[in-house]
């Protein structure tokens, strides 16, 4: 089964508009959705910046930073058209896109400031790591400075077959292929933890 088949099995029928984002995502909680965006927005300086959200979902992200970023600039991409759809109902002045842009080329090198993605890479397709690897060499093409992403650490006393966990000595592996300014912020949401790779010098 392909990726888009698999995450519409999963997420299609979870997707109503009378639903909060955490939800029709299904993360754990809605305090665990927003630390994954805290995160980033207490570790760097966005203003100014323009982001690339991959798997915006519903556009949550872009309701998160509107009031904390006010001159951002914010593109959500979603490889679900359902997805999308709901994100624009929700918030009509973003800009979000539907496609599969690890798959297609859909963006130029260094077109955004940082690539940003939220939980892609937590549903567990039989494959995770492969398209980890397949993801980061797109992110890091068309990032000019930062790639960010979030997964989930295997260091956690209850698992489920449905989600996929990855040691992050793995993932600091796999990036390190790109960059070796990295390093990994945890302790803000528990079993998860976050990768902030500068892909070259910020001025």
């Amino acid at each position: 089964m392909g990726t888009r088949k698999i995450l519409e099995k999963h997420y299609l029928h979870r997707i109503n508009p009378t639903d909060k984002g955490h939800i029709i995502l299904d993360w754990e909680s809605e305090d665990a959705h927003l630390g994954r965006f805290s995160i980033v927005t207490d570790t760097l300086d966005l203003s100014g910046m323009s982001i690339l959200d991959v798997g915006c979902g519903v556009g949550d992200f872009f309701d998160f930073l509107k009031p904390r970023v006010p001159d951002i600039s914010y593109t959500g991409i979603d490889i679900l058209p359902e997805m999308i759809q709901e994100a624009r109902r929700r918030y009509p002045e973003g800009t979000f896109l539907s496609g599969d842009m690890i798959s297609t080329r859909m963006f130029d090198d260094c077109t955004f400031d940082l690539v940003f993605s939220s939980g892609i890479f937590n549903l567990n397709m039989g494959y995770n790591e492969q398209f980890l690897d397949k993801a980061l060499e797109v992110f890091f093409s068309i990032a000019k400075h930062w790639v960010v992403f979030n997964m989930l650490d295997p260091d956690h006393p209850v698992q489920s077959e449905t989600y996929f966990y990855l040691d992050p000595s793995r993932t600091e592996e796999l990036v390190r292929r790109y960059t070796d300014h990295m390093w990994i912020e945890r302790d803000y949401v528990p079993k998860d933890y976050t990768i902030f790779a500068q892909k070259q010098t910020v001025s």
